[in-house]
C-alpha cells in the first residue's frame, strides 16, 4: 500500500510540475504547430492518379497432326505457345530502360506538345550534358536522373491474390498525373502483348514455312505423275502399272501432308489471335481533384502533438538535473 500510496504521490507531482509551466507547454505546442502549418504550406503540392486492371489469361489445350504427317518425318510442335510474363515481373518491367524511355517521350500536355520528359527537366531543372558519359546497359547520365524521377513517382503494386495490377502517379500537376498513369499502364500492356505474340508469331512462321516447302514437293509429285500418265497412256504392262500406282500413292500421302498443314496454319493464326493477353480496366486513371500530398490538417496535428511532448519530457527533466545538482552542490 504504501509502494502505491508512493507511486500515486510521484504521479500527482510530475503533474502538478506539469501544471506550473503549463505556460511554457502551451507557447511550445503553439510554436511546433505554427512550423507544421509553414511546413504544409511549403510542402509542394501533389496529386495522386490510380489505374487499375487485370489480366484475362486464356488457356489453350495441345494439338497434333494426324498420323501421316509424322510417318514422312514432320514434326509440327504443339499449338499452346508459352511466352507470357507473370505478373510479379510487372514492377521489372516499369522499372526497365526501355519501358522509362517509351514513357518519357509521351506527350503529356497535346496543347503544348509538352512531353514527360520535357516537364521533368523544367520542374526538377534537370539541364542536358551535351556528351553523356554512357554507362551500365547504355543508359546516359542524364537518363539516369529522369529514370530516378520516374522511380519516385511512379508506382506498381501486384495483387496476387486477386490478380490486380495497380500503377499510381503522383505529380505536381493533376493532368499530368493521370496521363501518365494511363500512358504506363498502355505501356505496360502493349509489351506484355509483344512479347506473347512474339512467340506466337514465330510458331506460325514455322508452320507457313514448312506449308511452302511441302506444296512445292506435292507440284513436283502431281507434275511426275501427270507426265508420267500422259506419257504411258496406251501402256499396259506390269512395270508402268506398278510405277503408276508407286507415285499415286506418293501423291496420296504428300496430298494428306498438305492438307493437314493447311490446317496446322489456319490453327497457328487462330491460336495467335487467342496468345494476345485480353486485360480488362477496373478503374480508369482520372484527373483527381484533391490533392494526395501535404495532408495539411495532419501535419499541424503531428507537429503540435510533438511539440507538447517534447515540452513535456523537457520540463520533466529539467525538474530532475536541477535536483540532482542542488544535492550534488550540497553534499
Amino acid at each position: 500500500m504504501e509502494v502505491n500510496s508512493n507511486d500515486e504521490i510521484d504521479i500527482i507531482e510530475l503533474l502538478k510540475k506539469l501544471y506550473k509551466s503549463r505556460k511554457v507547454i502551451i507557447y511550445t505546442t503553439i510554436i511546433f504547430s505554427a512550423v507544421g502549418v509553414a511546413f504544409a504550406l511549403l510542402s509542394p503540392v501533389k496529386y495522386k492518379s490510380t489505374t487499375v486492371f487485370i489480366t484475362q489469361n486464356q488457356e489453350t489445350g495441345p494439338s497434333s497432326l494426324s498420323g501421316v504427317a509424322s510417318l514422312v518425318g514432320i514434326n509440327l510442335g504443339s499449338s499452346s505457345f508459352g511466352g507470357e510474363i507473370p505478373s510479379t515481373m510487372y514492377p521489372q518491367i516499369i522499372e526497365s530502360v526501355k519501358f522509362k524511355r517509351l514513357l518519357l517521350n509521351k506527350v503529356i500536355n497535346k496543347k503544348n506538345n509538352l512531353t514527360l520528359q520535357n516537364f521533368i527537366a523544367e520542374y526538377y531543372t534537370i539541364e542536358e550534358v551535351k556528351q553523356d558519359n554512357t554507362i551500365d546497359l547504355g543508359m546516359t547520365l542524364s537518363e539516369e536522373k529522369y529514370f530516378k524521377i520516374l522511380t519516385e513517382i511512379l508506382n506498381v503494386s501486384v495483387n496476387q491474390k486477386d490478380g490486380f495490377i495497380s500503377i499510381s502517379c503522383e505529380m505536381p500537376n493533376a493532368e499530368y498525373s493521370a496521363r501518365t498513369a494511363k500512358y504506363s499502364r498502355e505501356l505496360l500492356q502493349n509489351i506484355i502483348i509483344e512479347n506473347k505474340i512474339e512467340t506466337a508469331r514465330q510458331n506460325l512462321i514455322f508452320s507457313e514455312g514448312q506449308l511452302i516447302e511441302k506444296k512445292r514437293e506435292f507440284d513436283e509429285v502431281y507434275s511426275k505423275l501427270a507426265f508420267f500418265s500422259d506419257s504411258n497412256l496406251n501402256s499396259v504392262n506390269s512395270f508402268v502399272l506398278n510405277e503408276k500406282n508407286k507415285l499415286e500413292s506418293e501423291f496420296q500421302i504428300i496430298s494428306a501432308v498438305v492438307e493437314e498443314i493447311s490446317k496446322q496454319v489456319e490453327q497457328a493464326k487462330l491460336q495467335l489471335k487467342k496468345d494476345t493477353p485480353v486485360f480488362s480496366t477496373i478503374q480508369e486513371a482520372v484527373i483527381p481533384i484533391k490533392r494526395s500530398s501535404p495532408k495539411r490538417a495532419q501535419l499541424v496535428i503531428i507537429f503540435g502533438f510533438i511539440g507538447f511532448i517534447t515540452s513535456c519530457i523537457i520540463i520533466l527533466i529539467s525538474k530532475a538535473l536541477k535536483n540532482i545538482f542542488y544535492e550534488f552542490r550540497n553534499n
